[in-house]
């Protein structure tokens, strides 16, 4: 197998094996007669990533070129970390490789890249082959009830919004929207994680046909890396999937020179969390809106609960019996800035002169006891003075 790709091809072709770079460690390679195939598999088998690129993308292609008489043409696997270490930076590829020779030579287990640069400079990359053979994913994609294109720019927008540690992302379809949402395992607390969700509209997208609404999970990186690769060629995406358990589809194709399908294994959603999550939340409300309720309850009754203490009040009507005290043993007011305390006449200038505070509590306390007595007459005190005045200044 020989062919040539020319200059500005080069930058996709770097930017292709990148994306599947994360898909998977080992990158199979397959000539056919009319194209030539990318093909990977992550670790898990859960992902599965294969790039076409059809004969009009190269300015030279034969595929059979030394070969050992395969019908099939040339195929091989090579380790994920040489193709990268070939097409170190792809964004500046196109401003120096002026052409890129790829080369298959299965007699000597060798894929050889040789780019031609700029100012006459040849690189040449000689890549160990690890195996003959081609993997290959079994998917349906044609008779599926439901049909989701949509720019790339809307989906890496609403993924913007999800959490760095989120690793699935549920995607849930409705006749007239898509719902994204970060997947929740059961065993995590749900009060020390972050809940998102987008909600997508069906006018948002170029086509949208929902033939049996579904929710489907799956993981997030491999989706990151088929945004990244539809961002970088400016293509639109198409979502081919089914019911839960059955694989959902990515393509991504600009219709003559390049086509690409991700394939993700989906799983069922956590619908049981989701569910508890939003039963919890409406049972905060219903708690909030309960209390506030009882608030108000409480808020009404009380000038109920006012005139039953005042009616009780009326009842003790010993705590208010006012007894007039004669007026025969007041004290007198002088002029000259002196009271008279317990019968012996202070002067306020005198600050030497001021007796102290009384010291015992005792009297205070029965003093105060003796109020609330149904015998207590304000006249046994009138004596006793607790608290003098003190110095106006």
């Amino acid at each position: 197998m020989k062919c040539y790709v020319p200059g500005p091809n080069v930058k996709v072709l770097g930017r292709t094996i990148h994306a599947l770079a994360r898909f998977g460690d080992e990158l199979y390679l397959e000539s056919l007669v009319d194209c030539l195939r990318l093909r990977t598999l992550n670790t898990a088998e859960s992902a599965y990533a294969m790039v076409k690129f059809n004969k009009n993308f190269f300015s030279y292609f034969n595929y059979n070129y030394n070969t050992n008489g395969d019908n099939e043409g040339p195929r091989c696997k090579i380790s994920m970390k040489s193709a990268l270490n070939t097409f170190k930076s792809p964004a500046h590829m196109d401003k120096q490789v002026e052409n890129l020779e790829i080369k298959l030579e299965l007699d000597q287990c060798k894929l050889i890249f040789q780019f031609k640069c700029k100012h006459g400079i040849i690189k040449t990359h000689y890549v160990s082959i690890l195996d003959s053979k081609v993997t290959q994913a079994v998917y349906t994609k044609d008779l599926v009830p439901n049909r989701v294109t949509s720019s790339q720019r809307i989906l890496s927008e609403a993924i913007s919004n999800f959490q760095s540690s989120d690793d699935q992302v549920t995607l849930e379809a409705l006749s007239n929207s898509i719902l994204l949402r970060n997947y929740i395992d059961d065993n995590i607390d749900l009060s020390k994680i972050i809940r998102t969700q987008i909600n997508i509209k069906a006018e948002e997208f170029d086509s949208y046909t929902v033939g049996e609404e579904t929710a489907v999970t799956f993981t997030m990186k491999e989706f990151k890396a088929l945004l990244t690769f539809a961002e970088a060629l400016g293509l639109p995406i198409q979502i081919q999937f089914e019911t839960t358990g059955k694989p959902i589809v990515f393509i991504v194709h600009n219709g003559t020179t390049l086509e690409a399908h991700f394939v993700l294994a989906t799983t069922k959603p956590d619908v049981y969390t989701q569910a508890s999550t939003i039963q919890k939340s409406s049972r905060v409300e219903r708690n909030k809106r309960k209390d506030s309720n009882n608030l108000l309850e409480s808020a009404s009754k009380k000038p109920h609960l006012d005139e039953d203490i005042s009616k009780c009040l009326d009842e003790d009507s010993h705590l208010f019996n006012f007894v007039d005290i004669p007026n025969d043993e007041a004290p007198t007011n002088n002029c000259d800035n002196s009271v008279n305390v317990n019968n012996n006449l202070v002067d306020f200038k005198d600050c030497d002169n001021i007796p102290a505070s009384p010291t015992s509590k005792t009297m205070i306390k029965s003093l105060f006891k003796k109020c609330f007595e149904s015998t207590f007459d304000p006249r046994s005190t009138q004596d006793v003075v607790l608290a003098l005045n003190s110095d106006s200044e």
